[in-house]
């Protein structure tokens, strides 16, 4: 028998809601998302990918210190330092541990403990300022240059000219010597709606800023033609484009 499991979301006992709702965002920067009755017995708070709902249960709530929860992010360094000056309660520090995470735990203020974790810091590349010699420029890449740099990050192993003969702008990084070494596309699906692909910077030239540049300049396009548009964007990699003010909120797919 074949059971499709869509989702799970973590249900904590509060013995406040309104405070617990209030802690989660002014202290761990989440999202107070909703609430209900009145007083509210439930309520439900979100950062990112990750919600967590709470249920009015005082006397439950004061035996549950220390029960654990793991929260997976991306750049773990900034939001341990943010959480250290908002005042939360840190049990453990931030450091690499031996089973392959960079993380931290802290106190909710209902005793919970929310075990937050990362790429350890030998995984993750320091990002360099973006080098003078390389140039963003707001146009679509040509089918080579679309070939050679997003061909091999995305497995697009046969050239394609239909993908860009329907791509609206783009947004390439190029060397002096003219070599293409970042590409990102932009497709325009209706009026005043956007979405971007293939945004790719070569491996010898990443965590040099050509990402966030490329997508700064590729909104910039955008915004110039519509400026009230949505964008729209598939990715694994969240934490990057939050980071350059994109929200992540839930979509439908359909696999075939």
């Amino acid at each position: 028998m074949i059971h499709s499991v869509i989702s799970s979301t973590a249900i904590f006992a509060a013995s406040d809601i309104e405070a617990t709702l209030t802690y989660y965002k002014d202290v761990l920067g989440f999202e107070s998302t909703w609430t209900w009755g009145d007083p509210p017995v439930f309520g439900s708070a979100s950062k990112g990918g990750v919600t967590i709902t709470f249920n009015l249960q005082p006397e439950l709530a004061k035996n549950i210190r220390g029960h654990q929860h793991g929260v997976r992010v991306d750049d773990i360094d900034q939001l341990y330092q943010y959480h250290k000056s908002t005042g939360a309660v840190i049990v453990s520090k931030l450091e690499d541990k031996p089973w392959g995470v960079r993380e931290y735990i802290l106190e909710d203020l209902n005793g919970y403990h929310l075990r937050f974790s990362g790429p350890m810091a030998s995984d993750v590349p320091k990002s360099k300022p973006l080098p003078n010699e390389v140039a963003i420029l707001r146009r679509k890449p040509t089918m080579d240059e679309y070939t050679a740099v997003a061909g091999p990050a995305f497995h697009h192993n046969d050239p394609n000219p239909e993908i860009l003969e329907h791509t609206w702008g783009g947004v390439i990084a190029q060397l002096p010597d003219g070599q293409t070494i970042g590409v990102a596309r932009i497709m325009c699906d209706a009026p005043g709606w956007y979405s971007m692909w293939d945004v790719a910077v070569v491996p010898e030239w990443q965590a040099h800023r050509i990402g966030s540049e490329m997508i700064k300049a590729a909104v910039e396009l955008i915004r110039e033609a519509s400026p009230s548009a949505i964008i729209h964007l598939f990715t694994y990699k969240h934490g990057f484009y939050e980071r350059l003010g994109f929200t992540k909120e839930s979509v439908s797919v359909l696999r075939l």
